[in-house]
């Protein structure tokens, strides 16, 4: 589980079973983990795919403008981890 950022009290990561599905971050905070699952877009921008841990909206919108913010850093990583056959869903 590769830790990509820790921001604000959250830890961004993905998992080595990521692989087949399209660049993602996992957001977990402490021992919760997965409690959102963002997907990075073709064209530049951040999604949020699931809100299992029930995060409030403000914590989503200041994830998902972290992510964006730093969209080059987060895909740079998954391609360091995964190698350059990626995909996008989106």
């Amino acid at each position: 589980m590769p830790e990509i950022f820790s921001f604000a009290g959250y830890s961004i990561y993905f998992t080595a079973l990521d692989r087949d599905h399209g660049v993602h971050v996992h957001v977990a905070q402490g021992s919760r983990h997965d409690l959102a699952r963002f997907v990075l877009n073709a064209d530049g921008t951040v999604s949020l795919a699931h809100n299992k841990g029930g995060l409030s909206a403000k914590s989503i919108r200041r994830l998902q403008f972290f992510l964006t913010s730093n969209y080059g850093d987060v895909l740079a990583a998954w391609r360091m981890f995964f190698g350059d056959d990626y995909h996008f869903d989106r």
